[in-house]
């Protein structure tokens, strides 16, 4: 198997554990989810200076050092939306929600990198997108189906993400992974400034909530987020290897990884997590996810 997709199994079943962790955070220790974000860049910075000192200072060209600065700055964007759905949704739902993002970098990929959409696999974009919008749906009064609201929101911290690695993959053809990372890490705390010097209610969100964070639980929300960006750098690493649409697709097998772990957790901890855990909410969710995987084989 290559080693490019062995890291793209790897990053999501990484990345699932933050995400449970992140929804704990937020019920337990950060109850002002706008904050969130400032944390993640601030992260970002400490890891991003590390990086550009262990791998020797590293310089790109201003353009390309540029774009991949940007591609940090729309995923923190990407990463705040997330905590404001992840702060009022079960965590297996966000999972899926968040499988659109390798469905919009297949339609990106196809418009500004020239990759071509078989008929196959434009069915298994089908699924993936069938099945990602099958999770969001959400019983009404009487009979009624709507759609969830963070949908919407979901949507846009999708394609944030999708084109974060657009930009990513598209600089990394003439650049070497090594020096990539420490940028896109730097991006994430430019992007944290921004959002910090634009929106008034994320930067008193974050003064409020640094202040009233104890030690034990401020040591979990930066281990949460190196062990973020560790699984982010894996996944960076897997599109370096191998085709980015492809690698995105595949991470998507975190489907699996959040219905399992929220029914292990729910019925650990059922105070904090709270995942439908049925045997019909199961059933649904883990055929949905098969239809997902089927997707995912038609693309590949």
């Amino acid at each position: 198997m290559p080693t490019w997709v062995l890291l793209s199994i790897l990053a999501p079943a990484i990345l699932t554990v933050v995400n449970f962790t992140d929804k704990y955070i937020l019920e337990r220790q950060i109850k002002d989810y706008r904050g969130f974000a400032i944390f993640s860049a601030i992260v970002g910075l400490t890891a991003g200076a590390l990086l550009w000192v262990a791998t020797g200072f590293p310089t790109l060209p201003l353009t390309d050092g540029l774009l991949v600065v940007l591609t940090g700055v729309l995923a923190v964007f990407g990463t705040a939306l997330y905590f404001q759905v992840l702060s009022k949704e079960e965590t297996s739902k966000v999972i899926f929600l968040l499988q659109l993002t390798p469905v919009m970098v297949l339609a990106l990929s196809v418009l500004f990198l020239g990759d071509k959409l078989s008929l196959r696999a434009f069915a298994g974009f089908v699924l993936i997108f069938a099945s990602t919008l099958g999770a969001s749906f959400e019983k009404g009064k009487g009979f009624k189906i709507k759609l969830s609201g963070p949908l919407a929101l979901m949507l846009i911290a999708d394609f944030f993400w999708a084109l974060s690695l657009i930009v990513f993959k598209f600089v990394s053809e003439t650049n070497s992974f090594v020096k990539m990372v420490s940028y896109e890490s730097l991006g994430w705390a430019v992007g944290g400034a921004v959002l910090f010097a634009v929106f008034p209610g994320i930067r008193n969100a974050f003064f409020k909530t640094a202040s009233a964070l104890k030690k034990q639980a401020l040591g979990v929300v930066f281990l949460n987020e190196i062990i973020y960006v560790a699984s982010k750098l894996i996944g960076f690493w897997a599109i370096s290897l191998g085709p980015v649409a492809m690698v995105s697709v595949i991470g998507s097998t975190n489907v699996f990884f959040g219905v399992a772990y929220g029914w292990i957790l729910t019925l650990a901890a059922p105070k904090i997590f709270k995942e439908a855990i049925d045997k019909r909410s199961l059933a649904g969710k883990f055929c949905l996810a098969s239809l997902l995987v089927l997707g995912l084989y038609f693309i590949s």
